[in-house]
């Protein structure tokens, strides 16, 4: 016989036991109603890891308070609480919470934090705060396992649902873990419920932002031929990392492979993620070729905001065929153009390598076509 909870109420209804799904696994759970003002927050929650290891080098390593926590997810824009809070003052709690029989939070922090910004910015005359401050809940018996509480956090965070789910960046750190931790891609697809595929992405995506965090951590040297690193801190390298996550999941998709044996590459792509150079997966997309395009790579390469957009351009251009010679003469003269705008500082910009492929191919050109006029 299982014992009820102490923090479930048995008014105005007793809780009952039922069976629930999670993950493919059935587990029973009380359904019954609890207090808010016993519920704690889960101060770990991946979904706010970024903010919380910013506020942690601020404050020391202690433990965060509730309303610590709180304010972080008050302050965070990606969890977006004040628009969950607005909807349940509106429509009340349409998710229950899910703990474990202990109290531990194991799904429905966000709720669980959003629902105190309400009971805070209701006046305490509002009728409608009682509904707010005994809700609905579902707590794991007391013979559940870790297995199954890990079975509610994959079920209610990793699966597909309407609600705002855990960044990708969070996501791929808990792979990652798992994979350091010795378990193997099946065992991480089986605990995860990911592909096999996504799997294996997401460690080639980690290994990029590895290389970008320990780039963007090392001091700025003017001596060394690539001048340095960025000076950044370790948790500002990987703020920047996880705001860019899809450019690097790009990347991976992309160039994956020329970014493990292209140095030269790999740094300036560094430099063009830290220096927001790219708006759109397309430009990520084609970044390697226009690096390996003299014209692209000179558009790319300048200050623009615009830069990684005109590589794109130059590049979809000279994709199409050239069917005869006026286009030729087009393409030619419109590089030219080009050419004769560049300032002194953008030339100056262009590495030596750029220059002299760019000389290397107007050789060729003149060569081959003195040769084709002599025929």
């Amino acid at each position: 016989m299982t014992t009820q909870p102490s923090f479930l109420l048995d008014a105005p209804e007793k809780p009952k036991i039922r069976q629930r799904l999670y993950n493919g696994r059935k587990l029973m759970v009380w359904d019954g109603k609890i207090k808010i003002s016993s519920v704690q927050g889960w101060v770990h929650n991946p979904r706010i890891e970024l903010a919380r290891k910013t506020l942690q080098e601020k404050i020391g390593n202690r433990p965060l308070t509730q309303d610590e926590v709180f304010e972080l997810m008050k302050t965070d824009p990606e969890v977006k609480l004040k628009e969950l809070r607005d909807d349940i003052i509106k429509n009340g709690l349409r998710e229950p919470l899910t703990l474990s029989c202990s109290g531990k939070l194991l799904d429905g922090n966000r709720r669980f934090f959003a629902l105190r910004f309400a009971l805070e910015t209701m006046p305490s005359t509002d009728a409608n705060r009682q509904d707010l401050e005994t809700v609905e809940a579902y707590v794991l018996t007391e013979d559940a396992s870790e297995e199954d509480e890990q079975n509610v956090l994959v079920e209610e965070n990793f699966s597909a649902s309407l609600k705002i789910e855990w960044p990708e960046y969070v996501k791929a750190t808990m792979v990652v873990e798992a994979n350091e931790e010795g378990l193997t891609i099946d065992e991480i697809s089986n605990k995860y419920s990911w592909a096999k595929s996504k799997i294996k992405q997401t460690l080639k995506i980690h290994e990029i932002i590895t290389e970008f965090i320990t780039f963007a951590t090392a001091n700025p040297d003017p001596e060394d031929e690539y001048g340095g690193g960025f000076g950044m801190t370790e948790q500002d390298a990987e703020s920047e990392a996880a705001k860019n996550y899809q450019f690097f999941n790009e990347a991976q998709k992309s160039f994956f492979e020329q970014l493990r044996t292209d140095i030269d590459f790999k740094i300036q792509f560094f430099k063009w993620i830290q220096e927001g150079k790219f708006s759109s997966f397309q430009e990520v997309r084609v970044a390697y070729n226009a690096w390996k395009h003299p014209e692209a790579k000179a558009a790319l390469l300048q200050p623009e905001p615009t830069a990684a957009k005109s590589a794109k351009a130059i590049l979809d251009y000279n994709a199409r065929v050239v069917k005869n010679k006026d286009e030729a003469v087009g393409r030619i003269d419109s590089f030219v153009k080009f050419l004769k705008e560049l300032t002194a500082e953008q030339i100056n910009l262009i590495p030596g390598t750029s220059l002299e492929q760019l000389k290397e191919s107007m050789k060729l050109v003149v060569k081959m076509g003195e040769a084709a006029a002599q025929k």
